[in-house]
């Protein structure tokens, strides 16, 4: 993990540092939290909660319920106050909704699919395991100095036909559905694509807001807490 030299001011770092010593506004904090967890967790609870698998509820029951509850008191709580608890928040939410959509593609392979050869398992798996170290390193790696050459804009994940893609998204997953509603097994396949996206995209921001949060802490000094003064306070 860098420590930033003192002789560096946040004024001084590259935009994709800066960018990572920055908090999530207080202005769209709980529309933020609450659209990441009751919109993009929530979709995978039915498929994990029914049929009922009793070891699954065992895993999953107690981890969504304390996602819920946090939020809740993320809600109520000024968000000038949590913006540390907020980066926090995420972090862990990513992480536990990685693994519900991972139970998730298990659950829906097996009793959906029928899939029973135990080398799909194991292989999906470790090509889970796989992906999710890779996130971590990409990371570490990526903050592991002060690159003034890099630029952001120029990266893969910010070009403008991977961006026309993802906002495609939702009119191609319209377009999937209606080919595949005539087929349980097309259906389930599509869900079970969709449950391991999402799984990798959960993890992409589990190892972004783990590795933001312990950054921060790390160097404090150069981040800008919005604390509220008395008077606004008042």
């Amino acid at each position: 993990m860098l420590k930033v030299p003192e002789k560096k001011k946040y004024r001084n770092l590259p935009d994709y540092m800066k960018e990572h010593l920055t908090f999530i506004p207080t202005s769209s904090t709980r529309s933020a939290i609450s659209l990441f967890c009751l919109v993009l967790l929530d979709m995978c609870v039915l498929p994990l909660l029914y049929p009922r698998n009793d070891l699954i509820y065992i895993i999953t029951i107690p981890l969504l319920v304390f996602i819920h509850l946090w939020m809740i008191r993320l809600l109520i709580k000024n968000p000038r106050f949590t913006q540390m608890e907020t980066i926090l928040f995420m972090s862990v939410f990513s992480t536990v909704g990685a693994i519900c959509y991972f139970i998730t593609s298990l659950k829906v392979s097996f009793v959906f699919i029928g899939i029973t050869n135990a080398w799909y398992y194991v292989v999906l798996s470790v090509v889970h395991i796989i992906i999710s170290l890779y996130l971590i390193q990409y990371q570490v790696e990526k903050y592991s100095k002060i690159d003034y050459k890099r630029n952001e804009s120029e990266k893969w994940y910010n070009r403008g036909s991977l961006l026309s893609l993802l906002t495609s998204g939702s009119g191609l997953g319209y377009v999937l559905f209606q080919t595949t509603k005539d087929s349980e097994t097309a259906m389930h396949s599509l869900f079970l694509c969709i449950s391991i996206f999402f799984t990798c995209f959960l993890a992409y921001f589990a190892a972004k807001f783990t590795h933001k949060y312990f950054f921060i802490k790390l160097n404090r000094r150069l981040v800008d807490i919005n604390t509220p003064t008395k008077r606004q306070i008042k």
